[in-house]
């Protein structure tokens, strides 16, 4: 990664740094972010014409989550010019226009909504461990991790879950796929087009045969007394999907792979499962895996530095998540930690809109895995490697256990 440049400004400077492209950071992924804040808890660098600054502390990050009219959501990645920047709503609008497309999505993915669906959120991911159990042994990530959150937004989205390894395929190639293998961008470009195409013959199939799904929800849905477009509603299910296809599978590879290096974790678990719904919160702070990115919209200093507008600001919630000043040994894992505090979902308006589902998914996937496998380990001699960018995640991740047969 090198050494910080030696310019007069205060913040330390790395001028070359690509966190979506470094050899260090994906290696040594979330631990190097803790070395970076021990340094500063901010830092600037270059993008191809503009500055970049990074926000490692967890005050300066809340109060940019919440400073939208400063701090823009109209892009998605530091390192790509605004005019090709992806247009996903409500994700890259700012308010008010923000809340109009929120408040429509809200009632799906409320709390009570992520209650009701709970059995049905249970009975698959059931259903995929006991497809597995017996063997004694899995790949965590490609058996579990990336089919159970796939297959329960599949449903809500009311997309067939007989093709999730096509959905699967995509969000592959367009989310983990680094500038060394697409260095023009053609394999993310070619799958962006095959899963917008994909999504336009859903939205048009879905007015012609309505289903009880969220796709025919909001074909009839309307902002200012007018029915979506064919645009908006485009930009609404590509990011919908993107979002469920990949973030909670991120966050299970990182669980699984604690658990099974810890087995006293494990075992308190399994004896008192009403503590896990507190291990989930600890596992999100510890194991945060989103960095995002927003652009300054005006002038402005903000911790310490001169920004500019066009500036991006980069936003790593694993940095924030062990901010020592936020939370008393931050940098140390406690599975029973009684109070948490983390944006590992975000905050302010733009605040995750899928929590809710996400911590029902977590929760019950850890309680029905050790109810039926309490007790596993990493393959011996296994190579794990992860991807890192918007969305972190291991790349594989092979687990074994004893079998009675």
């Amino acid at each position: 990664m090198g050494k910080a440049s030696e310019a007069p400004n205060p913040v330390p400077q790395f001028p070359h740094l690509n966190h979506e492209n470094d050899a260090a950071m994906t290696r040594e992924y979330p631990a190097i972010w803790d070395t970076l804040r021990h340094e500063s808890n901010v830092f600037g660098g270059n993008a191809a014409g503009w500055k970049v600054w990074y926000l490692l502390g967890f005050d300066d990050q809340r109060e940019a989550f919440q400073k939208s009219d400063i701090f823009s959501s109209r892009v998605v990645s530091p390192f790509i010019e605004e005019k090709d920047q992806p247009s996903w709503i409500p994700l890259t609008l700012d308010p008010p226009e923000h809340q109009k497309y929120r408040r429509l999505l809200n009632p799906w993915f409320s709390e009570a909504t992520a209650k009701e669906i709970t059995p049905r959120v249970r009975e698959r991911c059931v259903e995929l461990i006991e497809s597995f159990r017996a063997a004694g042994r899995c790949n965590l990530v490609a058996d579990f991790a990336r089919l159970y959150p796939t297959h329960i937004f599949m449903k809500i989205m009311g997309l067939p879950v007989e093709e999730s390894g096509k959905f699967l395929g995509w969000i592959d190639e367009l989310m983990h796929t680094g500038d060394a293998a697409d260095p023009n961008r053609s394999l993310r470009l070619r799958a962006q087009q095959e899963i917008a195409q994909y999504l336009g013959e859903l939205i048009n199939l879905r007015r012609k045969d309505p289903r009880d799904d969220l796709v025919t929800y909001l074909t009839r849905a309307a902002v200012d007394d007018r029915l979506l477009t064919d645009m908006e509603l485009l930009a609404i299910s590509f990011l919908l999907y993107m979002a469920g296809l990949d973030t909670v599978a991120g966050m299970l590879t990182y669980i699984f792979r604690h658990l099974a290096e810890n087995p006293s974790h494990r075992a308190k678990l399994r004896q008192h499962p009403e503590s896990i719904p507190d291990a989930v919160e600890e596992f999100l702070r510890y194991y945060a895996i989103v960095t995002t990115a927003r652009v300054v919209a005006r002038d402005v200093d903000f911790a310490g530095c001169p920004m500019h507008a066009g500036d991006r600001v980069v936003l790593p919630t694993a940095a924030s998540g062990r901010d020592p000043r936020q939370l008393a040994e931050a940098g140390k894992f406690m599975i029973d930690r009684p109070q948490n505090r983390h944006l590992s979902f975000g905050a302010g308006p733009h605040r995750c809109l899928g929590s809710h589902l996400a911590r029902v998914e977590l929760a019950v996937a850890i309680e029905e895995w050790h109810r039926r496998i309490p007790d596993y380990r990493i393959e011996p001699g296994a190579k794990i490697t992860q991807h890192v960018a918007g969305v972190a995640g291991l790349d594989t991740l092979p687990l074994v256990w004893e079998t009675n047969r």
